[in-house]
């Protein structure tokens, strides 16, 4: 054996050194890295076996003929879709598809501004043109909720011409929007309705969690199982449902999203999850609702924040809650969210999904212990109350000027000028406080006063937005 010493590896010596420490992990993927799922020995052990590319018997998953076209009909059926498409390019290759097959160039799309950044990726492929619709705000949470009824039966009466509304369910805090209204008000004005569904796969699962998109007359809906089940990350699935969405063409933006050499070892973690679901899928869910209510109770009579529960529902466009996540308010006790994480890593070795200047976001999932749970309260029981903060950043709540749609701005020349000097300039790379992944200021709108000051006032807390280099930001030339 060569003696030679071998070449750095900063990536992996990274990973190594957190698999060492044996984390509590409350973040993505929902597998947490727990041997006793029922299929990890398994996927494990067939790590290399499984990498292999379309041979006979494989199947094809641009055009899946046999065990993979099986494969998404069982699923299918587990989610009631007329059709199912397995994603190895992660969610965002699902809204994307969704999105060009149900709106050509130029045509209206009515947008909730709490829509992922992946979206912003279809208005820019397909050249639709967003009509947003503006959350609501909660002050005291420090976040945007959920488009109400009557802002998206506002928005469509203004552009009755679109041909398709795209919503979360849930966002990144668990709350989620009236689909059933939102389907009615869409379907009186022939109008798609298709739903980000990323954070919400197990909502089908269990009665005691909010309802499914498909449970709804919706068109079609993107789930991301290696979020909250146990599939491996970047692995998704879309749903198709009714007779609206042009399924061929669904299939054509499929190909120019995905992978021609996609991975089957994420595939299989698809079917694996699939197959697990549907023996205990049930049983599973409930498992983890009984543990993040044990937790939200148990911080709440323990610790001095506010972990949020189903008394925010029927407030603020909350229509109703994901339970089995915990969202914990910490700025009403003299914390910001940045605070009370770096602390819970740097001390007691737990690892949130991520923090915001108000509160600290918490993922279950079936691999969590109770073990798990009795660490995180232990720990935010630590925390004595302080001062409150003052100051803590509010985004604007008014939508920006939009001038020109994403497609447009993409194309233009662009230039890198000083946040500062950029007030009134049209905006070419989007401003994203990430995470989550909202935007602040889309391609082709005007940056005004109100973000820049915001955004200063993000970076001075620590906060991070993705889309600024330095202190420069890229406007249209």
């Amino acid at each position: 054996m060569s003696s030679k010493k071998q070449a750095p590896s900063p990536l992996v010596n990274a990973l190594s050194c957190y698999t060492k420490k044996q984390s509590i992990r409350f973040h993505m993927p929902g597998h947490k890295a727990n041997d006793k799922i029922r299929f990890n020995e398994k996927l494990k052990k067939n790590l290399f076996n499984w990498d292999v590319t379309e041979i006979p018997g494989l199947d094809n998953l641009h055009e899946p003929k046999g065990v993979i076209l099986k494969s998404e009909k069982l699923l299918a059926k587990l989610y009631g879709a007329k059709r199912s498409f397995f994603l190895v390019n992660g969610s965002t290759s699902g809204n994307v598809s969704m999105m060009g097959a149900a709106v050509s160039p130029n045509q209206k799309l009515i947008v909730s501004r709490a829509s992922h950044r992946s979206v912003l990726s279809g208005l820019i492929l397909t050249g639709a043109d967003p009509i947003y619709v503006m959350p609501k705000f909660d002050r005291e949470l420090g976040v945007f909720t959920q488009p109400s009824v009557n802002d998206i039966k506002n928005t469509i009466n203004k552009a009755p011409d679109a041909r398709a509304i795209i919503l979360t369910n849930p966002v990144y805090q668990g709350f989620c929007p009236d689909i059933k209204s939102a389907c009615l008000i869409a379907g009186q004005n022939n109008i798609n309705v298709l739903v980000d569904e990323a954070h919400g796969p197990h909502f089908a699962l269990s009665p005691l969690l909010p309802h499914s998109a498909g449970d709804f007359d919706v068109d079609a809906w993107v789930q991301s199982p290696h979020k909250i089940l146990c599939s491996l990350t970047q692995s998704a699935w879309l749903h198709i449902k009714g007779q609206k969405m042009n399924i061929n063409k669904v299939m054509s933006w499929l190909e120019l999203m995905t992978s021609t050499s996609p991975s089957y070892i994420l595939m299989a973690s698809l079917d694996l999850t699939r197959a697990l679901m549907q023996d205990e899928g049930k049983e599973l869910i409930e498992y983890t609702l009984e543990l993040a209510q044990h937790a939200r109770h148990q911080i709440n009579k323990f610790s001095p924040f506010y972990c949020v529960g189903s008394e925010v529902v029927g407030k603020r466009g909350i229509f109703d809650i994901d339970l089995s996540r915990l969202m914990v308010n910490v700025s009403s006790v003299g914390y910001t969210g940045h605070m009370v994480q770096e602390i819970l890593i740097d001390k007691y070795n737990i690892y949130p999904e991520y923090s915001d200047f108000y509160n600290v976001y918490f993922l279950l999932s079936f691999s969590n212990t109770k073990k798990d749970i009795k660490h995180l309260v232990k720990a935010l029981s630590c925390f004595k109350e302080r001062c409150k903060l003052k100051d803590l950043p509010k985004p604007p709540y008014i939508l920006p000027n939009k001038v020109m749609k994403p497609k447009e701005a993409f194309f233009k020349d662009g230039e890198f000028l000083p946040l500062k000097d950029c007030i009134g300039r049209i905006i070419k790379k989007e401003l994203i406080l990430y995470p989550p992944g909202i935007p602040i200021v889309m391609p082709g709108e005007v940056l005004d006063k109100n973000h820049v000051e915001y955004i200063l006032q993000i970076l001075k807390m620590g906060g991070s937005c993705q889309g600024i280099k330095g202190n420069l930001i890229c406007v249209v030339k």
